[in-house]
């Protein structure tokens, strides 16, 4: 009961880490793009008495839409991934918590129908019949 409890804790926490490790990836793509953008926005600009170019004009709002998407699409990921991390840490830890409480019971279970299927797929269950196991406990005990 106690090994499997510790495998699920430790399934658990890796996949944890691994979801939190994606969300901040996540967040420092956003952040580089987020940078860019802002880079672009508030680039090298015209004097005031050049000439009015606007095709460059228009590339560089085009080059801004562009940028401008590709941070909305990273920063919708990140939240997502984010949200995601932090529901599966709340889970995480609400299974780390139920140990007192629940879980020796619900693992206990677990044990005995592990074990039961374990008699019954190598073939003990022939030799290992209920009534004759009854029978010899009562018999060691009247015995």
């Amino acid at each position: 009961m106690i090994l499997f409890y510790t495998i699920v804790l430790l399934l658990f926490g890796i996949t944890h880490w691994l979801i939190q490790r994606r969300a901040a990836a996540l967040g420092r793509a956003y952040s580089v793009l987020a940078d860019k953008v802002l880079k672009a926005l508030h680039g090298p600009r015209k004097p005031g008495n050049a000439a009015y170019d606007a095709c460059a004009i228009a590339k560089q709002q085009f080059e801004l839409g562009g940028l401008v998407s590709r941070r909305d699409r990273a920063e919708a990921k990140h939240y997502a991934w984010q949200s995601w991390a932090d529901w599966f840490g709340k889970a995480t830890n609400a299974v780390r918590n139920w140990k007192g409480q629940k879980l020796p019971y619900t693992l206990g279970v677990l044990d005995v129908w592990i074990v039961l299927y374990l008699i019954d797929h190598f073939g003990f269950g022939d030799v290992i019949q209920p009534r004759q196991v009854v029978e010899t406990v009562v018999a060691w005990f009247t015995g």
